[in-house]
């Protein structure tokens, strides 16, 4: 029976294997481009493994209306403002970096491979196939660590500075190493100097990491474990005069580097071209004064062409942000035109950050407008792909952009150079988030500014809010947009984006919505009358909540009170209905009462508002809020308060105001009125006289006593 089972299985194995072997057999690919049957296919060419991945990414094209890939797919789990998206992101890293934690603390838990056949021997996972070294545990040395010089060559290929320094004490230090692996570590000393790098691994943390330029000051370790290793050095070789000058020179020791650049041309130490960059980029340290800078510039370029070495991109790049970094002014324009057409007359084209440089040279904040950035992308445009070669390209984009919006404001640029960042494979050179959202600030205010209104609107739905959440800025420059073109809905919405992107609690920004709320509802149609006036009356139950989270403690900062200028704009848009049932007098009573308790800043800057909602509450009886509105105008004093008064009597009591007029002046037949319009009355006493009607009429009746007595008299 059990043979009746076997053999089928052999058999069925033994088909497999000759149909793999057919596979392979023809997927053998010829080595010469010629055949006996005339047909000659192309040499094989080497693929990638997300090569195909790639090929059909570019057939379809990125979706700007969908969320990023690393982010749910799920409405309720999209991040949609600046700090979810970071909590986001930066919550999933920090689960991957606590799994790697215990991997790294508990390496003894993972030596087995527990998910083996049945069948088959465990064995320990570093024979494991395939090993993975990302996933193997780390190596965790102290002072009782048993280490080699293997375990030093593999602290050094996977740039652990500070494993490497642990190991190299362990061992014994500078004696007991080879002249190869000393001159390995000096250089890993100097390329990071002596600090332990940012783990490539983490790309969220140095996505979001906000770091927009270095810091020109000298930060090098003076007599550090560089400095050692470099003077223990015998002899010293080209090599390790090479790192230990750019060491120097990159983390701005300017004079020591020059000082032992000096020395090696003096001993005849051949030096590359990666140290004249160097020396170079931080030439500016050693002289004061533009025209001795200039001079110790050219003095470098010089001993460069005596070396028998030739300058490359690099070079170029160093040139200019020196010249730039000195200042302004039509001297050092004019140099760093000159260097770059003798650059161009070698055959160097400027790269990126050699462009980003003159920017900076050309187009100060403050200085002339000059139009150099036309001449930059027309040589940009024709470039087939722009290809990075160094840390400052990632400059570039967002200073031209700036440039774009505020030194040349020109919306035209601002396309062409959208339009080349999108090209290809350069959107990855926007930077990290923060150079994303400074290019996307620019972009967009320039649009508002400038760009328009169609196309203003159709980049705001392309890039808003998956590809960028603009700031409180940005914002007041798109409200101040759609303000202009009448865009009644959008502003509406615009209310619902404050709350999503976590500006609701910016009073500033809110009063403005609410001046551009006032500014078109009277141009719009009665359903996005509708939608603004909803809108209003939900800003104003946003603050009323926030002050309640304030008073519960829950608030991380004090919450800022809207001004009575914009509680009067809530007021005349929700008063905008003739039906008295309507929710909008419950948001307009509310508003009422938090101007009469003081809860709003300053006074209304339009009175007149109230004095026309006051009568349109009479109109559609609502006497109460009437009363509130002009009792209020005559408690600030408003002249305004007495028209008010008179116009909303007249409604009241469904008379003429020649007849009200006439009415208020006989005090005592006001004693008749129904509450509401006997506090409309004293309102209007209040302001003529300076008191109220109770106070006016015990006033009269003092001074009549008064003169009864004088005539008993």
């Amino acid at each position: 029976m059990y043979s009746q089972i076997v053999l089928p299985r052999q058999w069925s194995r033994l088909v497999h294997i000759c149909r793999t072997m057919a596979t392979l057999e023809g997927q053998k690919v010829p080595q010469s481009s010629s055949a006996s049957d005339g047909i000659s296919p192309p040499q094989r060419i080497h693929r990638g493994p997300t090569d195909i991945l790639q090929a059909l990414a570019a057939t379809v094209g990125p979706d700007p209306t969908a969320a990023h890939y690393k982010y749910h797919d799920d409405p309720y789990l999209i991040p949609l403002s600046n700090f979810r998206k970071r909590s986001y992101a930066l919550s999933a890293e920090a689960g991957r970096k606590a799994a790697a934690w215990v991997r790294d603390e508990h390496a003894d838990l993972f030596s087995m491979r527990e998910w083996d056949p049945p069948g088959k021997k465990k064995t320990p996972y570093l024979n494991a196939d395939p090993h993975i070294d990302a996933f193997a545990p780390k190596p965790i040395y102290n002072d009782e660590s048993k280490v080699t010089e293997e375990d030093f060559k593999y602290t050094l290929n996977n740039a652990l500075v500070e494993d490497a320094i642990k190991v190299f004490e362990l061992l014994g230090g500078v004696n007991a190493l080879s002249e190869e692996l000393k001159m390995e570590f000096l250089q890993l000393l100097c390329f990071y100097n002596e600090k332990e790098p940012l783990a490539m691994e983490w790309l969220e943390e140095r996505w979001f990491a906000a770091k927009t330029r270095d810091r020109h000051s000298a930060t090098w370790r003076l007599g550090g474990l560089a400095d050692s290793i470099f003077t223990s050095m015998e002899p010293k070789t080209s090599e390790a005069y090479c790192a230990i000058i750019q060491g120097m020179a990159k983390y701005y020791q300017a004079e020591r580097a020059h000082l032992l650049a000096q020395e090696a041309m003096e001993k005849g130490i051949p030096l590359s071209t990666s140290v004249f960059n160097s020396l170079i980029s931080c030439v500016g340290f050693l002289k004061e004064g533009t025209t001795l800078r200039i001079e110790a510039l050219k003095t470098l370029l010089a001993q460069m062409k005596e070396q028998g070495l030739s300058p490359d991109q690099g070079t170029l790049s160093s040139c200019l942000k020196s010249i730039s970094a000195w200042g302004g002014g039509n001297m050092l324009q004019q140099v760093a035109l000159q260097v770059v057409a003798e650059f161009k007359s070698i055959g160097l084209q400027p790269g990126l950050s050699a462009y980003y440089y003159l920017l900076c040279l050309f187009c100060k904040e403050r200085g002339p407008r000059v139009d150099i950035l036309t001449t930059i992308l027309n040589d940009l445009e024709k470039r087939e792909n722009l290809l990075p070669q160094d840390a400052t390209d990632t400059n570039f984009f967002i200073t031209a952009m700036g440039v774009c919006s505020d030194h040349l404001q020109d919306i035209s640029l601002a396309e062409r150079l959208h339009k080349l960042l999108m090209k290809g494979d350069n959107y990855r050179l926007v930077g990290d988030a923060y150079k994303e959202s400074i290019y996307y600030r620019h972009y967009i205010t320039v649009s508002c500014r400038h760009a328009p209104f169609e196309k203003t609107l159709e980049l705001l739905d392309t890039l808003i809010p998956n590809v960028y959440v603009p700031e409180p800025s940005v914002m007041e420059e798109i409200i101040k947009r759609l303000e202009a073109g009448g865009a009644g809905e959008r502003l509406a919405q615009a209310w619902s984006q404050l709350v999503v992107f976590g500006h609701a609690n910016r009073v500033r920004l809110v009063e403005r919505l609410l001046d551009a709320f006032c500014n078109c509802y009277q141009y719009q149609d009665d359903e996005i009358k509708t939608k603004i006036r909803l809108a209003a009356g939900d800003i104003l139950k946003f603050g009323q909540m926030a002050e309640e989270k304030e008073e519960k403690n829950e608030m991380r900062s004090p919450v800022q009170k809207l001004s009575a200028t914009a509680m009067t704009n809530i007021i005349e848009l929700c008063s905008d209905v003739t039906d008295k049932a309507d929710e909008g007098w419950e948001k307009v009573s509310q508003a009422l009462d938090r101007l009469r308790s003081q809860q709003a800043a300053g006074v209304p800057a339009r009175p007149q508002v109230l004095a026309q909602v006051a009568q349109r509450a009479a109109t559609v009886g609502r006497p109460t809020i009437a009363a509130a509105a002009v009792g209020y105008l005559s408690e600030c004093g408003f002249e305004e308060a007495t028209s008010a008064s008179v116009a909303t009597l007249s409604v009241m009591l469904n008379r003429s105001e020649e007849e009200v007029k006439t009415l208020l002046q006989d005090r005592s037949n006001l004693s008749a009125l129904h509450p509401t319009a006997l506090a409309v009355a004293e309102a209007y006493h209040e302001v003529k006289s300076g008191a109220s009607l109770h106070q006016s009429d015990s006033s009269t009746s003092s001074e009549s006593d008064s003169e009864s007595s004088d005539d008993d008299c």
